[in-house]
């Protein structure tokens, strides 16, 4: 048989026990809950933010010095000039 002290005592605890059962049975929700959270904030956060450019081919412009000029014209003279003293006698 069970003692009127027992019965009192397992009648204040069943609140608490109650209480505790409530909590593990909400508590793989609850983590499902703020992992959905995280995530939704994660992808919020990533669509506000500009994905950088990529860098394509880049145009630079450089002076070129009169001396390079100068060679590249001579050099070119040159070639011209050889070319025009080569004489082929073809006989026929």
């Amino acid at each position: 048989m069970v003692r009127p002290i027992d019965i009192a005592d397992h009648l204040a605890k069943t609140q608490a026990a109650e209480k505790v059962n409530q909590i593990q049975k909400a508590a793989p929700d609850m983590d499902q809950r703020q992992f959905a959270l995280q995530l939704e904030g994660k992808l919020i956060r990533k669509h506000e933010q500009a994905n950088p450019t990529v860098k394509t081919d880049e145009v630079i412009i450089h002076r070129d010095n009169p001396k390079k000029e100068q060679q590249q014209k001579k050099k070119k003279d040159e070639d011209k000039k050889k070319k025009s003293d080569v004489h082929l006698d073809v006989k026929a």
